[in-house]
C-alpha cells in the first residue's frame, strides 16, 4: 500500500486571525447520534477551517482526518487513504481489525468496506471521521465504498463529510429519517458581528460604514472577507480600497480563477459572463443574452455545482450570481471590448421592455451608450414611470444622454417630479425654470410632463392642452389630472381628478393615484364635506404606505388632510398625533403650505385638549414660518378662525385681532371675517350689534361658505339669542346648526360651545332621528374639560339615564318601583355631584363626563 502524506491526514493549521464559530460547533456536536453530517458549500465558505477547529478545540473526542483529491476517486486509493489514517490515529490500537485490514493490488475486495465498519464497531472510545473534499469522488465504486460507511456508521462512528456539491448519497432519505445532520452556506456565511472581529484579529481599523459595505459586497463569504482583510492590512489608503473592491481586485481575482472557476468549461463560463451584465437574471433573458436555448440549464448545472449562484423569484426562475463572481465576470467581459458590452446591454434593454418592465429597459438602455434605443425608450416609457413614482429611473435614463439641450430639459423636467414627490415646491420652480431654459427643441412627452408637474405644484393656470391628447395611456392620465388639479375646487375639476384616478387604477400607477386621492380630499375638505375627505385621505395615507412614500410630501399632505378632517370632527387626540407624524417625518425643504397645515392642527388640537396656551403659541409660530408665502384662501380662513377662537378664549384680544386681520382683502373669506366680527362683538357684550354682523351670513341667499363656518354662525346667534333671553330663537339657531353639521360631519363647534348652548342640546335627545342621535354624539366627553372623577351609586346611576327623557319624576318613580321622595333624593345627590343647578345641566355635565352613553 503506498505511504499517503501526513498532510493529508492531518488538519490544517488554524491562523491567528481565525474567528472562533461556537454555535456552528455545536451543530457539529449534535451529529454524533446520527448516520452523517455534511458541511456543504461553495470554494471559500471555511468548510475545512470549521471542521479543524471543531476537532482541535475538543482533544478529548478522537478524530481522523482524511483530505481528499481527484486521485482518490479511484477504489483502491479511497481505501488506502481511508485505512492509513484510520492506523495512524492513537486512538486505534495495535490490536484493532483495522491493523490487519488490507487493499489488495490485484482486484476489488468488496467485502473491504463491510469488514472495517466492523472493526470500526469493535473500537474502545467512538470516533469522529471526517472526509474532506468529497466533491473530488464521483466513480460508482467509491460512491458505493461511501454509501456503506453511512450505512455501517453506528455509535461507535460519527461520519461527517466536508464537499462543495451535494456528494452522491441518499441525503433526502437521511433527512426524512432524522439521520442527517447539516451545515449550509447559508449557515456559513460571516456574520456583521463575526466580519467585525476578523477585522479587528487582523489588525485593520474599519468603522461600521466601510465593514457594512464590504459584508454587503461578499455577502458574508468567508474568503472574499479575508482577502479583502489582508489587502487592507497596511493599505495606505483604506477608503478608497473599500470603495473600489471587486472581484476584478488582484488576490480576489486570481482566487476566483483558480478555486471558482477553473473547473468549469468554456460554453459555461461564456454564460456566467454574458448574463453578468444582469442581477438577477430571468432564464428567459439568459436565453436572450447567450443566444443559445440552453442557457438556463447551464445556468442550473451551476446553480448545484458551483455554489456561488442561487435561483430567486417566483418558480425560481430568476439567477443571482455573488457579487464579488459577478464583479469578477463583468470586468472579463469588459476586457473583450465596450461594443460587446453595449451589445449585450441592447439585447437586455429590449427584452425588459417587451416584458412590460421600463425601469429595468431604461437601466440596460443607459449602459448600452446608444442615444436612439434611450430616446425612442424615454418617449414611449417616461409618463408610465413617472405615474408609478420612478422619477430616478427617468433622471438616470436622461443623464446617460450626452450633453445637449435636449438632456439638460429631460433630466431637469424628471428632477421636477422628484421634487415634487418630496413635497419641495420650491426645488420644482427652479427645475421647471431650468427645463424651460435648456432651449430643447419640442418634445410632445417631455413637454407634456413639464407642464403637468407645474400644474401638480400650482406653478401653471389650466391652458387648453395642445392637440392631439397623449397616445400613451399613463400620460394621457397623467394630463388628465394636471387639469383636474388646476381646475381647483370646480365641479369639472373633480371631474377630471375621478377619470385620472379610475384610469390610475386601473393601469397600476400607484403615485397618481396617490396625487388625485390627496387633491379629491382637499377638495372635499374645503366643501366642507368631512366624510368625502375623510375616505380620500384614508385611502392615500393607504397608498402611501403601500408604495413605500412614508417621508415624502405625499405622507405630509395625506397626514395634513387627515388632521384637519379629525380636528372638525371633534377628534383632537387623533388629529394631534397625526400631526405630529407628519411634522416628524417630513422631508427637507417641505412646501411651507404642507408644513402650515400640519403646525395649524396640532395647535388647534393642543387647545382642544386643555393646552390652550400651547395651541395659541403653536398657531403663531406656524404663521411666522409661513411668512412671505401666499396660502390657499380656504386654507387660511380655517385657521384664523382656529387661531381666533383661541385667542378670544383666553382673553387675548389683540390676538385675536390679528387673526381676523390675516384675512383682510383675501378674495373668498368674507363669511369668515363676518364670523369673526361677530364673536368679538358677543365676547365682548354687543349682543345685538352682533346680531345684526351675522345677518347677512344666516340669510338663505347668502354666498357660498364653507358648512363648518355657516355652522359656527348659527352657534353664535344662539349664544347671542340666550345673552337675550330669548330661548325660543336660541333653540331655533341651535337646530339650524344641527341640520347644517350632521350632513358633513362637523362636531368640533359644538365641543366649544358654551354651556348654555350644549345645554340646549340636551333638549334634541328626547328625538329619536338622525338630529336626535347627532346630539347625543355632540355631548360625548370634551377632551379640553377634564373634569374630575364622579362616583355614582347604582341607583342614582339608573336615576342619572332617565333624566334625558320625558319623563316627570313621579313617572321615574313608578319605573323604578320606588318613591317618587327616593327619586326626588336621588336627584338633589346626582345634582350636587355633577355641579348643575337644573335638570338640563345634570344631563350636560354627565354627557361630558362619559356618565351617559
Amino acid at each position: 500500500m503506498a505511504t499517503i502524506a501526513l498532510s493529508r491526514t492531518t488538519p490544517p493549521a488554524l491562523p491567528r486571525d481565525l474567528v472562533p464559530r461556537p454555535a456552528l460547533r455545536r451543530v457539529l456536536d449534535e451529529g454524533a447520534d446520527r448516520a452523517l453530517t455534511l458541511v456543504c458549500a461553495p470554494p471559500g465558505f471555511g468548510k475545512s477551517l470549521l471542521l479543524a477547529e471543531w476537532v482541535r478545540r475538543c482533544p478529548q473526542a478522537p478524530a481522523v482526518w482524511a483530505s481528499l483529491d481527484e486521485e482518490d476517486d479511484d477504489p483502491r486509493q479511497f481505501r488506502s487513504v481511508l485505512l492509513e489514517a484510520l492506523r495512524d490515529n492513537p486512538a486505534v490500537p495495535a490490536s484493532s481489525g483495522l491493523q490487519r485490514l488490507l487493499v489488495s493490488r490485484t482486484g476489488l475486495d468488496r467485502d473491504l468496506l463491510d469488514e472495517l465498519c466492523a472493526a470500526l464497531g469493535e473500537l474502545p472510545r467512538p470516533l469522529r471521521l471526517i472526509l474532506d473534499d468529497v466533491h473530488h469522488l464521483r466513480s460508482a465504486p467509491v460512491v458505493e465504498d461511501l454509501r456503506t460507511l453511512v450505512r455501517g456508521s453506528g455509535p461507535a462512528l460519527q461520519l461527517v463529510v466536508a464537499s462543495r456539491l451535494d456528494p452522491p448519497l441518499p441525503l433526502s432519505r437521511l433527512r426524512l429519517d432524522d439521520e442527517l445532520c447539516e451545515l449550509r452556506a447559508g449557515q456559513l456565511r460571516f456574520s456583521e458581528a463575526e466580519t467585525a472581529l476578523l477585522f479587528e484579529r487582523g489588525g485593520v481599523r474599519l468603522g461600521p460604514d466601510h465593514r457594512g459595505v464590504l459584508q454587503d459586497r461578499t455577502g458574508g463569504w468567508p474568503a472574499g472577507l479575508r482577502l479583502a482583510q489582508r489587502s487592507l492590512h497596511g493599505h495606505p489608503d483604506p477608503d478608497r480600497f473599500v470603495t473600489a473592491f471587486s472581484g476584478d481586485e488582484c488576490s480576489v481575482s486570481d482566487y476566483l480563477i483558480g478555486e471558482v472557476l477553473a473547473g468549469i468549461g468554456h460554453v459555461a463560463r461564456e454564460v456566467l459572463r454574458r448574463t453578468s451584465i444582469a442581477d438577477p437574471v430571468p432564464a428567459a433573458l439568459a436565453v436572450e443574452l447567450c443566444e443559445r436555448e440552453d442557457a438556463a440549464d447551464i445556468l442550473d448545472t451551476l446553480v448545484r455545482d458551483l455554489g456561488l449562484l442561487t435561483t430567486t423569484g417566483a418558480g425560481r426562475c430568476d439567477y443571482r450570481v455573488q457579487e464579488l463572481l459577478r464583479s469578477h465576470l463583468l470586468a472579463d467581459l469588459g476586457r473583450g471590448g465596450d461594443e460587446c458590452v453595449a451589445a449585450l446591454h441592447r439585447r437586455a434593454a429590449h427584452w425588459w421592455d417587451r416584458q412590460g418592465h421600463p425601469v429595468q429597459a431604461l437601466r440596460h438602455a443607459s449602459r448600452s451608450a446608444d442615444r436612439t434605443v434611450l430616446t425612442d425608450l424615454l418617449h414611449r416609457r417616461a409618463g408610465v414611470l413617472v405615474a408609478r413614482g420612478e422619477h430616478a429611473a427617468v433622471q438616470g435614463a436622461a443623464a446617460a444622454l450626452a450633453a445637449s439641450p435636449p438632456a439638460t430639459a429631460w433630466q431637469a423636467t424628471a428632477a421636477a417630479w422628484g421634487a415634487l414627490e418630496r413635497g419641495d415646491r420650491r426645488a420644482v420652480t427652479a427645475q421647471a425654470r431650468r427645463a424651460r431654459g435648456a432651449g430643447a427643441p419640442p418634445d410632445p412627452t417631455r413637454d407634456a410632463l413639464l407642464r403637468t408637474v407645474e400644474r401638480f405644484a400650482g406653478l401653471r393656470t389650466c391652458a387648453p392642452e395642445p392637440a392631439p391628447a397623449p397616445r400613451d395611456p399613463a400620460l394621457g392620465a397623467l394630463v388628465l389630472a394636471g387639469r383636474g388639479t388646476t381646475r381647483g375646487l370646480l365641479a369639472a375639476g373633480r371631474q377630471d381628478l375621478g377619470s385620472a384616478l379610475a384610469r390610475a387604477h386601473r393601469l397600476d400607477l400607484p403615485l397618481l393615484e396617490v396625487h388625485c386621492r390627496c387633491v379629491l380630499g382637499v377638495s372635499a375638505w374645503a366643501d366642507g364635506d368631512l366624510r368625502a375627505a375623510a375616505d380620500a385621505a384614508g385611502a392615500a395615507t393607504a397608498a402611501v404606505r403601500d408604495g413605500g412614500w412614508a417621508g415624502t410630501g405625499w405622507a405630509a399632505c395625506a397626514h395634513a388632510l387627515t388632521g384637519l378632517v379629525a380636528l372638525e370632527r371633534g377628534e383632537a387626540h387623533a388629529a394631534s398625533e397625526t400631526a405630529e407624524a407628519g411634522l416628524r417625518t417630513a422631508p427637507a425643504g417641505l412646501d411651507p403650505v404642507l408644513d402650515f397645515a400640519l403646525r395649524a392642527v396640532h395647535g388647534g388640537a393642543l387647545f382642544d385638549r386643555g393646552e390652550k396656551a400651547a395651541g395659541l403659541l403653536e398657531l403663531r409660530q406656524a404663521h411666522a414660518a409661513v411668512a412671505g408665502t401666499v396660502v390657499p384662501a380656504v386654507l387660511a380662513a380655517a385657521v384664523a378662525l382656529i387661531e381666533h377662537r383661541i385667542a378670544l378664549g383666553l382673553g387675548h384680544a389683540s390676538a385675536a385681532a390679528g387673526a381676523a386681520d390675516r384675512l383682510t382683502g383675501r378674495p373668498g373669506t368674507r363669511a369668515e371675517r363676518i364670523l369673526m366680527q361677530a364673536r368679538t362683538e358677543s365676547a365682548a357684550g354687543a349682543f345685538a350689534r352682533a346680531r345684526t354682523t351675522l345677518a347677512p351670513l344666516l340669510h338663505p341667499s347668502a354666498g357660498p361658505a364653507r358648512p363648518a363656518t355657516v355652522v359656527e354662525a348659527w352657534l353664535v346667534a344662539s349664544e347671542v339669542a340666550l345673552a337675550s333671553d330669548d330661548r325660543l330663537a336660541a333653540r331655533q339657531a341651535l337646530r339650524a346648526a344641527l341640520d347644517r353639521a350632521r350632513p358633513v360631519d362637523v362636531v368640533r363647534p359644538f365641543l366649544l360651545a358654551r354651556a348654555g348652548v350644549r345645554a340646549l342640546l340636551v333638549d334634541e335627545l328626547v328625538d329619536t332621528d338622525d338630529r336626535g342621535r347627532f346630539a347625543a354624539r355632540l355631548l360625548g366627553p370634551r377632551p379640553a374639560v377634564l373634569p374630575a372623577a364622579v362616583s355614582l351609586t347604582p341607583r342614582e346611576h339608573e336615576v342619572l339615564t332617565r333624566l334625558p327623557s320625558l319623563l316627570n319624576l313621579a313617572e321615574i318613580a313608578d319605573d323604578l318601583v320606588v318613591s317618587v321622595n327616593t327619586v326626588k333624593s336621588h336627584v338633589r345627590s346626582i345634582y350636587d355631584k355633577l355641579g348643575a343647578g337644573t335638570r338640563r345641566t345634570a344631563v350636560l355635565a354627565a354627557h361630558e363626563r362619559g356618565l351617559l352613553g
